[in-house]
């Protein structure tokens, strides 16, 4: 899942008690999952991760600039030149009116080891209340010199005992996702979610329509169907 202009540096540096406010606004975290999911599809081989980043916000009421790194291992066969590590960079403006919000981001995904795999992403995504939707958009998806989109589908709403609860769909289309699965293929998520002993827990249920063909053609070598509905627990720890 940035560019820091002049104009804003000039900004952050303007008051003592400006720098001291967007200090503030750093926030890091970690995770440990049983399995590194990305849009319905394991990245890990069906394996754990472990995960961390860190994020930096600035007010410029009433917009909200972001940006931020994270990382994970990996383990699979859809990356080419067989990669260990992603590192994702992103930055964005987000803010909300009421009950809507909305959000217009960048996102590079970095393999150190297997630079061929490197991805820009663009995004834009507006919600009301429980709802959201975003559109996700590549010219160059993942070493296929094709492009991708992703249109999602999104509910978040807190049930009782302050356990949160989360579902979503999207349709992965355009000739990148061609060329990797055969044909644009749908995935869909239902998780919970809950605060409990200084971390935070969820479990989440995931799934995908991607041919079990097609999937074999991807990973021929890995006993594990990375394609398969799997539950992933994680446990996160925000700084």
């Amino acid at each position: 899942m940035k560019m820091i202009t002049k104009t804003m540096v000039a900004a952050l540096l303007a008051t003592s008690s400006g720098m001291a406010a967007a200090l503030e606004d750093i926030s890091a975290n970690v995770t440990l999952t049983t399995d590194y999911v990305f849009r319905g599809v394991s990245q890990t081989d069906n394996k754990a991760a472990i995960q961390g980043g860190m994020d930096w916000g600035y007010d410029f009421e009433p917009v909200r600039w972001y940006v931020g790194a994270w990382g994970s291992n990996i383990d699979s066969d859809l990356f080419s030149d067989d990669p260990v590590m992603e590192l994702d960079i992103y930055t964005g403006v987000s803010g909300d009116f009421r009950d809507f919000s909305y959000d217009l981001g960048w996102l590079r995904y970095f393999y150190p080891t297997a630079s061929i795999n490197n991805t820009t992403e663009w995004h834009a995504g507006g919600g009301w209340k429980w709802f959201g939707a975003t559109v996700f958009y590549s010219k160059d998806w993942f070493a296929t010199d094709e492009s991708a989109g992703r249109l999602e589908g999104s509910f978040d709403y807190d049930l009782p005992y302050e356990i949160g609860f989360s579902a979503g769909v999207a349709n992965n289309y355009g000739d990148g996702n061609d060329d990797t699965w055969g044909d644009s293929y749908v995935d869909w998520s239902i998780g919970v979610s809950k605060a409990w002993l200084g971390a935070d827990w969820s479990l989440t249920y995931t799934d995908t329509d991607i041919d079990q063909t097609d999937c074999e053609a991807v990973s021929p070598n890995k006993d594990d169907d990375i394609c398969d509905a799997v539950f992933a627990l994680s446990l996160s720890k925000s700084f």
